[in-house]
This record gives structure tokens, C-alpha cells and sequence, in this order.
């Protein structure tokens, strides 16, 4: 499975990218209370805090390896996981129900050419997909 296949399908499944942000948030504040040996509670509300962009800055890591762990999951949780959560919110406002699927399409086409042959008329050429320019 490549990296974009794998991308469309945690943007497509929002159970998925819930249970991985749960796993980070709880991965980042456990790395955050033993690198900066605090609580883990205090690495809760740092991670969730951080996560969520507020930033209060009331708990902050000292320490150069807290520092970059906190650009790590920030830029994680900024440019991986909101823009999944934008995606898939998108998807399911603009998913049409009534869409035909490639099966119902084909169906269509072989009945509507038995159709003709047995009226003995030619179909037209299908018109062909030109994208806008």
C-alpha cells in the first residue's frame, strides 16, 4: 500500500483519525511528563493544549528535547491530523446518494445498446470528457 493510498484511506475512515489522534495526544504526553519530568497530567494538558492550537502557555517544555518534541506533534497534529478531519467533514457534505456507480453505469450502457439493437437504431457516439482549461 503506498503513502497516498494509505493517506485516502485514514482521511476517509474518521473513526481512524480519531483513535490516532487519541494515541498522540497520549504518546505526547507521556514523552512530555519524562522528558520534562512532570505529571502526567500536566503532559495531558500540555499535549491537548498544544494539539488543539490554543497554547496557553502556562506548561511549556524546558528542555531542548522537549522543545523539539513539541515542534513534532504540533506540526503532526497542525498538518496531518486537522486537515484529515477538514477532508473528511468535506467528503461527507459534498458525497452525492444519488451518484450512479461504475457497476449501475455499465448496466446502463449494456441494456440501453440491447435496447437499440432490438429497435434497430444507431446509438450516438458517447460524448467524450473534456476538462476545463
Amino acid at each position: 500500500m503506498n503513502v497516498q493510498r494509505s493517506i485516502r484511506y485514514i482521511a476517509n475512515r474518521f473513526w481512524l483519525i480519531m483513535l490516532i489522534y487519541t494515541v498522540s495526544v497520549l504518546l505526547a504526553a507521556g514523552l512530555f511528563a519524562v522528558i520534562e519530568q512532570r505529571s502526567f497530567a500536566e503532559g495531558m494538558w500540555w499535549a491537548i493544549v498544544t494539539a488543539l492550537t490554543i497554547g496557553y502557555g502556562d506548561v511549556t517544555p524546558v528542555t531542548a528535547a522537549g522543545r523539539v518534541m513539541g515542534v513534532v506533534f504540533g506540526h503532526f497534529w497542525i498538518f496531518g491530523i486537522v486537515p484529515m478531519i477538514v477532508a473528511n467533514i468535506i467528503t461527507k457534505l459534498l458525497y452525492d446518494e444519488h451518484q450512479f456507480s461504475h457497476q449501475e453505469q455499465e448496466w446502463t450502457k449494456v441494456s440501453l445498446e440491447r435496447i437499440a439493437d432490438r429497435l434497430e437504431i444507431q446509438l450516438p457516439e458517447p460524448p467524450t470528457h473534456k476538462p476545463d482549461v
